[in-house]
This record gives structure tokens, C-alpha cells and sequence, in this order.
């Protein structure tokens, strides 16, 4: 037997599932997928979404992976599949997170799946028991739903702490009962569409299936996958273990990402995804704000990354400094910070971003060892203007 599902999609409302031969609901089977993941993507990519804070889709850290990936596997597991991706998984020495569906759990040889998924370092997370849109069934079918598929990872040695919602559709109350469980709510900024392309034997994802997938892609999983990755600088992966085309194209996706200097990092790294576990991110340092050294100027330009401008004023026993940022005739701004002005610092070779005096720093007095100063621009390569602003600069 072979698990699919049957329904009418309306609109963002998915309805029951089926559970009869592939041939017998393909058509419906199809349907749903491609409008559960189109919604999926509107919410993530477009910002569409009707369920305010409620979207099971949406990672609520969005930036700042530095090339950080995290690799997660849904509706498995399965005998012939999650096996091969576990093996390729630990050639490579990468830990990933697993939301596996609790009927698919049908004895001992997809519970040893499990054990193996848990022994060799993997996340064991849930997604439900029976992959129906939690959307739109009754409480007590969105707890049924949870709570067998929590039981089955249970039994096998941990208590789960993610869960996914199926194509991540979820309703505000779901949300809220999901949570009050002790789940995270986990998402994906990535959706890999393997599931599109699994529908073809040559590997092809149609625009009817998925239409977001660009056109150069359509035959080519590991591409359209790359540039998802290489648009967002990293993030969270959707992938499914129960593909055969995800298990033959993974080991390119794994090599690709990992000569572009791409890492890896699971679901619980509190550094790139704090606040999807509960932990509130250190506030992101900006120009002009005070600092002892590089790291904790913790933002970037365009093309370059903060620094701190150090100095040892006369009535400071530990040095300090203000961060600053490489330039060359502009600099960027912020909201809630002072504006910035390219000038040069020391050798006068080099342009860095300094604060303007103004109401924000108090006149440069909150910017501790800083004085007013007229300073010209730092042009270097650019075509700006040549100018002069009042800034903040040591004293």
C-alpha cells in the first residue's frame, strides 16, 4: 500500500487524506502538494500570509547565516531511502533533523531507522502522524495527529522538540496548541521542490506542478537548490528522504556547498537561529557604537564586514574604541542610528564609516572618547562628490 492523499485544495484549505493505491488519488495527490507548497513559498518568499504570527512556514531568523546550512529530511522514514541519506550524511560528517511521520512507522525495521537516526547524531523531529493539512481538521485531530507521532519518537529514547506542520500550513490556534506541547514550531527558508522534480522519471519539475522554479532549472535539482542557498547566504533546507532523486543528487548538493565554503549546522544552533529556539540574539552593533574589538562589530556593508577603531584615551584604564566600516565615498544608514560619513582614520589612506554629530549621539558626546570634527570625504575609487560633514572622531 502505497500512502497518498486525496483532496480539493480551495483557496489555502486542504482537506482529508487518502490512503489508497498512488493511482487511485495521484491527480488530487498532486493537487495538493502543489498548493500547499505554493502557499508555502508566498508566505516565505513573498510575504503573504493571512495568519499574522502564525505561520508554520516562516523561521523567524531570516538572515545572517554567514553560509551557514541546515539540512532537514521530511516524511520519512523509509526503508529504501532514509538508510542511503543517513549514509551520506555521516561520509560527510554533517548532522541533520529529521520530521519524520508516525505512520510510516509500521515496525521493527523503520523503529531501527530511527535508533540509527538518533545514535549517529541526528534530530528526531515530528510532522505528524498522518500528513494532513492541520489547517483545517478538529482539536481533537490536531492532537491525535501530534501526540502519536510524539509517542513513536518516544519510545525509541528522546523526546522531540520540533515539529513541522505539514507544507507548514498552520492556523493560529494550532500554533498555540503545538507550543503549549513544548514544541518549536520549525519552518524552512528553502524549499528545495525535490518533490517536484521526483514527479518525473528524467527529473524534471513542471510550472504546473511548482511554478516558481525558474525555467534554467526545471531539469536540475542541485541547481535550482544553489541558488536558492547562494541568494539567502544559507538557511534551512526542505528536503525529503523518501526520494529516490533527493538520495541521487544529494552527495553534489553536499560537494557544491561544501567547496563554496558553505557549513553545516543543525536546527538547535542557537548562534544563527536563536530566536527559533527561544534566545534572544545580541543586539547588532553598528557605526559609531562603542566596541573593544572586530567581533563585536557584528554587521556588515555590502561588501565588507565591521571593524573596530581602537583607541586609549587618557582617562580610560581598558581600551576601547567605536565601530567604523571600510568605504569609499558613501556609507550606509540605519534606522534608529546616527547617519554615517566616509572619512579617513589614521593614515588617511583608507576610508572608514563615522558617525555625523547630531541629536542621537548628542553631539558626539555619547560616543565616548569622540569629539566634533569637520572632516572631508574619503573618495578613494568612487564618483562621489567631494564634501565635508561634522562627525565623530577621537579626540
Amino acid at each position: 500500500m502505497i500512502r497518498s492523499f486525496r483532496t480539493a485544495f480551495v483557496s489555502s484549505t486542504l482537506l482529508v487524506a487518502c490512503f489508497a493505491p498512488l493511482a487511485a488519488c495521484s491527480d488530487d495527490h498532486e493537487a495538493l502538494q502543489t498548493a500547499g507548497f505554493e502557499e508555502a513559498y508566498a508566505q516565505n518568499e513573498l510575504g503573504k500570509t493571512d495568519t499574522g504570527g502564525c505561520s508554520g512556514v516562516v523561521v523567524p531568523d531570516k538572515s545572517a547565516f554567514a553560509k551557514r546550512v541546515t539540512l532537514t529530511f521530511d516524511d520519512g522514514p523509509n526503508p529504501l531511502t532514509t538508510p542511503k541519506v543517513l549514509d551520506i550524511l555521516k561520509e560527510h560528517g554533517i548532522q541533520a533533523t529529521f520530521f519524520i511521520n508516525g505512520s510510516r512507522v509500521r515496525g521493527e525495521a523503520e523503529r531501527a531507522i530511527l535508533r540509527r537516526i538518533i545514535a549517529e547524531g541526528h534530530i528526531l523531529a515530528n510532522h505528524s502522524q498522518s500528513h494532513l493539512n492541520l489547517k483545517t481538521v478538529s482539536a481533537s485531530k490536531l492532537e491525535s495527529e501530534i501526540q502519536k507521532t510524539h509517542a513513536e519518537i518516544v519510545a525509541v529514547g528522546v523526546t522531540p522538540r520540533y515539529f513541522r506542520f505539514p507544507f507548514g500550513s498552520a492556523s493560529c490556534a494550532g500554533m498555540k496548541r503545538v507550543q503549549d506541547l513544548g514544541y518549536i514550531v520549525t519552518g524552512w527558508h528553502i524549499d528545495t521542490a525535490d518533490w517536484c522534480f521526483a514527479k518525473s522519471s528524467t527529473g524534471y519539475c513542471s510550472p504546473s506542478t511548482f511554478r516558481y522554479v525558474p525555467d534554467q532549472f526545471r531539469q536540475s535539482l542541485e541547481g535550482y537548490a544553489m541558488s536558492q542557498v547562494r541568494a539567502k547566504d544559507g538557511g534551512i533546507l526542505l528536503f525529503h528522504d523518501i526520494h529516490p532523486n533527493t538520495v541521487a543528487v544529494l552527495p553534489n548538493i553536499i560537494e557544491t556547498l561544501e567547496d563554496e565554503g558553505y557549513a553545516f549546522v543543525n536546527l538547535d544552533n542557537q548562534t544563527y537561529f536563536p530566536r527559533l529556539n527561544g534566545v534572544t540574539p545580541p543586539a547588532v552593533k553598528f557605526v559609531g557604537d562603542e566596541c573593544a574589538g572586530d567581533l563585536d562589530c557584528n554587521f556588515s556593508g555590502k561588501t565588507s564586514a565591521g571593524l573596530c577603531h581602537n583607541f586609549t584615551p587618557a582617562e580610560a584604564e581598558l581600551e576601547t574604541g567605536f565601530c567604523t566600516l571600510p568605504c569609499e565615498g558613501s556609507c550606509p544608514d540605519k534606522a534608529g542610528k546616527s547617519g554615517t560619513f566616509c572619512t579617513t582614520l589614521d593614515d588617511g589612506a583608507t576610508g572608514r564609516c563615522v558617525a555625523k554629530s547630531g541629536a542621537l549621539n548628542q553631539e558626539c558626546a555619547a560616543i565616548f572618547g569622540t569629539q566634533v570634527v569637520t572632516a572631508d570625504r574619503f573618495i578613494g575609487t568612487s564618483s562621489a562628490a567631494a564634501a565635508s560633514a561634522d562627525v565623530c572622531l577621537p579626540e
